[in-house]
Protein backbone atom coordinates (compact mmCIF):
# COMPACT_ATOMS: atom_id res chain seq x y z
CA UNK A 1 0.00 0.00 0.00
CA UNK A 2 1.53 3.63 -0.73
CA UNK A 3 2.49 5.91 1.67
CA UNK A 4 2.32 9.37 1.94
CA UNK A 5 6.01 9.96 1.88
CA UNK A 6 9.13 10.39 0.00
CA UNK A 7 12.75 11.21 0.55
CA UNK A 8 12.08 15.44 0.01
CA UNK A 9 8.63 16.20 0.83
CA UNK A 10 9.60 17.90 4.08
CA UNK A 11 11.89 19.99 1.92
CA UNK A 12 9.46 20.36 -0.70
CA UNK A 13 6.81 21.70 1.84
CA UNK A 14 8.59 24.08 3.83
CA UNK A 15 10.16 25.60 0.39
CA UNK A 16 6.62 25.96 -1.00
CA UNK A 17 5.04 27.33 2.53
CA UNK A 18 7.88 29.77 2.07
CA UNK A 19 7.14 31.04 -1.40
CA UNK A 20 3.80 31.12 -0.43
CA UNK A 21 4.38 33.52 2.31
CA UNK A 22 6.85 35.62 -0.27
CA UNK A 23 4.09 35.72 -3.27
CA UNK A 24 1.98 37.00 -0.66
CA UNK A 25 3.77 39.26 1.07
CA UNK A 26 1.75 41.76 1.93
CA UNK A 27 -1.05 39.42 3.29
CA UNK A 28 1.92 38.59 5.66
CA UNK A 29 3.05 41.73 6.87
CA UNK A 30 0.83 44.52 5.61
CA UNK A 31 2.40 47.31 3.79
CA UNK A 32 5.48 45.57 2.81
CA UNK A 33 5.81 45.19 -0.97
CA UNK A 34 9.46 43.49 -1.48
CA UNK A 35 11.72 41.08 0.13
CA UNK A 36 15.53 39.60 0.01
CA UNK A 37 16.45 36.29 0.62
CA UNK A 38 19.44 36.96 2.77
CA UNK A 39 20.29 33.99 4.20
CA UNK A 40 19.29 30.80 5.73
CA UNK A 41 19.70 29.55 8.98
CA UNK A 42 19.57 25.63 9.78
CA UNK A 43 19.97 23.69 13.13
CA UNK A 44 18.99 19.88 12.25
CA UNK A 45 20.75 16.28 12.59
CA UNK A 46 19.04 14.71 15.55
CA UNK A 47 17.42 11.92 13.47
CA UNK A 48 20.25 11.52 11.12
CA UNK A 49 22.44 10.70 14.28
CA UNK A 50 20.03 7.23 14.87
CA UNK A 51 21.54 6.10 11.17
CA UNK A 52 24.90 5.47 9.94
CA UNK A 53 23.92 5.24 6.32
CA UNK A 54 22.54 9.29 7.04
CA UNK A 55 25.04 10.30 9.09
CA UNK A 56 27.62 9.57 6.58
CA UNK A 57 26.38 11.23 3.50
CA UNK A 58 25.54 14.19 6.15
CA UNK A 59 28.02 16.22 4.73
CA UNK A 60 27.33 16.35 0.90
CA UNK A 61 23.75 15.81 1.85
CA UNK A 62 24.00 19.97 3.96
CA UNK A 63 25.98 21.18 0.68
CA UNK A 64 23.64 19.88 -1.70
CA UNK A 65 21.14 22.08 1.02
CA UNK A 66 23.00 24.90 1.04
CA UNK A 67 23.26 24.80 -2.86
CA UNK A 68 19.83 23.72 -3.42
CA UNK A 69 18.30 26.63 -0.72
CA UNK A 70 20.05 29.42 -2.55
CA UNK A 71 18.87 28.15 -6.18
CA UNK A 72 15.24 27.22 -4.86
CA UNK A 73 14.91 30.86 -3.71
CA UNK A 74 17.29 32.65 -6.05
CA UNK A 75 19.37 33.95 -3.80
CA UNK A 76 22.87 32.87 -4.20
CA UNK A 77 24.67 35.40 -2.34
CA UNK A 78 22.30 34.31 0.52
CA UNK A 79 24.01 33.53 3.68
CA UNK A 80 23.98 30.25 5.67
CA UNK A 81 24.24 29.29 9.32
CA UNK A 82 24.55 25.97 10.64
CA UNK A 83 24.35 25.24 14.32
CA UNK A 84 25.56 21.47 16.11
CA UNK A 85 23.61 19.37 17.89
CA UNK A 86 24.17 20.74 21.41
CA UNK A 87 25.26 17.24 23.25
CA UNK A 88 27.77 16.27 20.66
CA UNK A 89 31.27 17.21 22.22
CA UNK A 90 34.21 17.93 19.82
CA UNK A 91 36.66 16.13 22.39
CA UNK A 92 34.40 12.92 22.94
CA UNK A 93 32.31 12.50 19.71
CA UNK A 94 32.69 9.20 18.23
CA UNK A 95 30.02 7.14 15.82
CA UNK A 96 27.73 8.69 14.41
CA UNK A 97 27.40 12.17 16.47
CA UNK A 98 31.14 12.49 14.94
CA UNK A 99 30.06 12.11 11.27
CA UNK A 100 27.57 15.01 11.95
CA UNK A 101 29.55 17.26 13.89
CA UNK A 102 32.59 16.71 11.20
CA UNK A 103 30.09 17.22 8.55
CA UNK A 104 28.81 20.39 10.18
CA UNK A 105 32.04 21.72 10.61
CA UNK A 106 33.69 21.41 7.65
CA UNK A 107 31.24 23.68 5.77
CA UNK A 108 32.22 26.54 7.86
CA UNK A 109 33.67 29.10 5.24
CA UNK A 110 36.58 29.48 7.86
CA UNK A 111 37.33 25.20 7.48
CA UNK A 112 38.98 25.92 4.09
CA UNK A 113 37.30 22.88 2.98
CA UNK A 114 34.32 24.07 0.46
CA UNK A 115 36.19 27.59 -0.92
CA UNK A 116 32.83 28.44 -2.26
CA UNK A 117 31.31 28.54 1.30
CA UNK A 118 34.24 30.67 2.18
CA UNK A 119 32.82 34.50 4.14
CA UNK A 120 29.28 32.63 3.63
CA UNK A 121 28.80 30.19 5.31
CA UNK A 122 29.42 29.79 9.12
CA UNK A 123 28.66 27.06 11.96
CA UNK A 124 27.96 27.49 15.50
CA UNK A 125 29.31 25.28 17.78
CA UNK A 126 26.57 24.52 20.08
CA UNK A 127 27.79 22.33 22.98
CA UNK A 128 28.65 25.64 25.14
CA UNK A 129 25.92 26.89 25.03
CA UNK A 130 23.39 24.36 25.48
CA UNK A 131 21.40 23.66 28.65
CA UNK A 132 20.10 19.94 29.49
CA UNK A 133 21.54 16.66 27.94
CA UNK A 134 20.22 15.95 24.43
CA UNK A 135 18.24 17.46 21.80
CA UNK A 136 16.15 14.62 21.14
CA UNK A 137 14.99 15.37 24.58
CA UNK A 138 14.55 18.90 24.24
CA UNK A 139 18.03 20.03 26.21
CA UNK A 140 15.57 19.00 29.34
CA UNK A 141 12.78 21.39 28.59
CA UNK A 142 14.97 23.75 28.80
CA UNK A 143 14.35 27.46 26.65
CA UNK A 144 17.61 28.41 27.42
CA UNK A 145 19.23 26.08 25.23
CA UNK A 146 17.38 27.76 22.10
CA UNK A 147 17.66 31.09 23.07
CA UNK A 148 21.38 30.62 23.51
CA UNK A 149 21.84 28.56 20.17
CA UNK A 150 19.30 31.02 18.44
CA UNK A 151 21.46 34.38 19.90
CA UNK A 152 24.87 32.72 18.63
CA UNK A 153 23.49 31.55 15.15
CA UNK A 154 22.21 35.41 14.52
CA UNK A 155 25.32 36.47 15.86
CA UNK A 156 27.22 34.28 13.11
CA UNK A 157 24.38 36.08 10.52
CA UNK A 158 25.67 39.38 11.41
CA UNK A 159 29.33 38.57 10.80
CA UNK A 160 28.68 36.84 7.77
CA UNK A 161 26.62 40.25 6.49
CA UNK A 162 29.25 42.32 7.45
CA UNK A 163 31.85 40.99 5.62
CA UNK A 164 29.27 41.32 2.55
CA UNK A 165 31.14 38.24 0.69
Amino acid sequence: EPIDWYAGKQYDGDTRNAKTVLDNLGTYYPGATEYEVAGFFFWQGDKDRYKTAHAARYEQNLVRLIKQLRKDFDAPNAKFVCATLGQTDKDTAKGNEKLILDAQLAVDGKSGKYKEFEGNVATVYANPVRMGVSSNGHYGGNAETYMNVGEAMGRAMVELLKAGK
